[in-house]
């Protein structure tokens, strides 16, 4: 077996048995950054059928709604070393789950920090992902 190949392994069973150790917080939450009050009115109310050949629904536009806000999670480690905490900020379309694993159900980049002792903050940007869009009439 070639030195590549066994460092490989030898990395990859590591990296397996780091991520089984579990990850200990001293606290964890959310919270909505920004936003704004928006007034719609005088849109006609729509039948609009979801799914082919289902009941029709009416959907009535009008009414306040908040909008323009940003969704953060925070995860704060029970043993802190990071000098400030990180904020997870994506790009390219995507949303703040992209940091939580990969593709291929290996751990993300958020656990990997919070297991180096560093306080996360994983946003989603405005109107992406997961964000709260509240009808107040």
């Amino acid at each position: 077996m070639s030195r590549l190949a066994i460092a490989a392994v030898t990395l990859m069973a590591s990296a397996a048995t780091y991520a089984a150790e579990p990850i200990a917080l001293r606290d964890m939450g959310s919270f909505h950054v920004g936003g704004r009050l928006v007034e719609i009115s005088g849109k006609p109310v729509k039948d609009v059928t979801f799914t082919p050949g289902g009941v029709p629904a009416k959907v009535d536009p009008n009414g306040t709604y908040q909008v323009e806000q940003m969704y953060v999670q925070y995860f704060l480690p029970q043993n802190e070393k990071g000098a400030y905490p990180l904020l997870l900020w994506h790009g390219g379309g995507l949303t703040g789950v992209t940091y939580e694993t990969t593709p291929d159900g290996r751990e993300g980049w958020l656990n990997y920090f919070l297991r180096k002792g560093w306080s996360v903050y994983n946003s989603d940007a405005v109107e992406r992902g997961t964000f709260c869009l509240t009808k107040f009439s």
